[in-house]
């Protein structure tokens, strides 16, 4: 293995964890980097490495049973392929400073000291890597993407987190290993190939340069980099900018591009309209007894009245209210 040992992540503290990972690219940014992971931007990413916003995802439930359950599926992977995985907790280096990677588990050659068909820990490199192993969980909590691991597929997100650890660790080969709700375990094998991690590497390698030298990734509209924005700039001040004619431009496009989206948001709703007056009272329309669409009603819920308890208890009301923060609204004039 090429890659040298950073630090060992072992009892390490998150906020700890997260400074040294700030100082480079992990497995995970490398689809954030490529344009594939639907939940950042490489704009948000930039300005989480560039300390212009902090990184305040704790996780979710979804991330938390993934943890929680990372060992389990290694373990699940090493009985059912009789393999000896090897537990090494420690952040790699690679070649360039930058390429840094948190890998789950190594695949080892059996030993008395790795037995096949368990998981083992160890503080030291491990000899004989096969591969790396990722363990991954999807549909646990909510409904997640499972149809990203249909045909032997692995999700983009995922294959290029496999690519950085091969390219920052030199092991080419890759398992992932995923446990999905309602199926059960599913093993996909990856071999990367020199020229696709020569590729991602110059792709994170530009990436990092606009980070040391704080130079703007391009926008994409990504939802991400519209709550990146709200937190660089979360209020607005008395000022007005001077712009450009590109901009002058550009707000041109905005509004013929509004106007263009009125026009099938109004398309849209015209066929709506009809599929919801052909299926009347029913709930599920259907073709030669396959299900087109379903059109079902909801359970009932309770709505606070927040208007007429003000009215009623105004004390009360005073006690407990608290101020929400404004918030900014972009309106181009003409509109």
């Amino acid at each position: 293995m090429k890659a040298k040992v950073l630090a060992s992540t072992e009892g390490m503290s998150r906020e700890k964890w997260l400074k040294l990972r700030s100082k480079g690219i992990g497995g995970s940014d490398a689809g954030t980097i490529l344009g594939v992971n639907p939940y950042q931007s490489a704009y948000a990413l930039w300005a989480s490495k560039t300390g212009l916003v902090p990184d305040t995802f704790t996780g979710n439930a979804a991330t938390e049973w993934g943890n929680r359950l990372e060992r389990s599926v290694a373990e699940a992977y090493a009985e059912e392929t009789n393999s000896a995985v090897v537990s090494w907790p420690v952040m790699l280096q690679g070649s360039w400073d930058w390429q840094l990677a948190n890998v789950d588990f190594f695949i080892v050659e059996p030993s008395d000291i790795f037995e096949a068909g368990k998981v083992t820990d160890t503080k030291d490199q491990p000899d004989n890597i096969i591969a790396i192993l990722e363990c991954k969980t999807t549909g646990i909590v909510g409904r997640g993407n499972a149809r990203g691991w249909d045909n032997d597929m692995v999700p983009a997100s995922y294959y290029w987190q496999g690519a950085h650890y091969a390219a920052t660790t030199g092991i080419y080969k890759v398992v992932f290993a995923c446990l999905i709700g309602s199926v059960g375990l599913v093993i996909r094998e990856r071999e990367y190939a020199s020229e696709t991690l020569f590729g991602l590497e110059q792709q994170e390698y530009l990436f990092w340069q606009k980070v040391l030298a704080k130079t703007e990734p391009e926008l994409t509209g990504h939802d991400s980099e519209f709550d990146t924005l709200k937190a660089i700039y979360p209020e607005s001040t008395d000022e007005a900018v001077e712009v450009d004619k590109s901009i002058a431009n550009l707000v041109s496009d905005y509004r013929l591009a509004k106007s263009e989206l009125a026009e099938v948001e109004a398309k849209v709703s015209a066929i709506r309209v009809q599929l919801e007056a052909v299926i009347g009272n029913a709930a599920e329309a259907t073709y030669f007894g396959q299900t087109l669409y379903t059109y079902k009603s909801t359970k009932p819920t309770l709505k606070f009245d927040d208007k007429a308890f003000k009215s009623e208890n105004p004390d009360l009301w005073a006690k407990y209210a608290t101020e929400r923060p404004g918030y900014r609204t972009l309106r181009v004039k003409g509109e």
